[in-house]
């Protein structure tokens, strides 16, 4: 379909989009975290952002994956889908968090700083991404799912 045919079409897979948004956002950012953790603690440091980079992306992506998983479920069983997965991704990041701090060759390898900060900042460049992948969808104000569907 050329562009003009899709204008005021309602979009087929916005949790894709909203991955995609999120997606570019949390890279740019945390290639740049990557780098500068790099020039401020060397390989470790690096090794460190890259690896809060992964967990981030990892982790949030799976629950819009699973959002997409469940776009044609009823909008009941889709907020059982987000809140089961955000609540289970929370306790296994926790777990792994427990894990990689009382783990001695992490510390050794990794810049846990680096880490951290990477993680927090590529966080809030996800939800930006996301957000603004959100506000550009085009979301119907009544139900066209005969015709989104296709």
């Amino acid at each position: 379909m050329a562009p003009e045919d899709t204008a005021g079409q309602a979009t087929r897979h916005p949790a894709l989009v909203m991955l995609r948004g999120a997606l570019v956002a949390a890279v740019v950012v945390g290639v740049n975290a990557s780098a500068i953790a790099a020039v401020a603690a060397g390989i470790k440091g690096l090794w460190g952002a890259l690896l809060g980079l992964l967990m981030v992306i990892i982790f949030s992506g799976a629950g819009l994956l699973a959002l997409h998983a469940s776009r044609k479920t009823s909008p009941t069983t889709q907020l059982a889908v987000a809140l089961g997965s955000y609540t289970g991704r929370i306790a296994l990041f926790g777990a792994l968090l427990v894990v990689a701090l009382g783990s001695d060759s992490l510390a050794r390898n990794v810049n846990l700083t680096a880490l951290g900060i990477t993680a927090m900042v590529v966080v809030m460049a996800w939800m930006a991404g996301e957000i603004w992948a959100w506000s550009r969808l085009r979301v119907p104000i009544y139900d066209l799912d005969h015709e989104v569907s296709k």
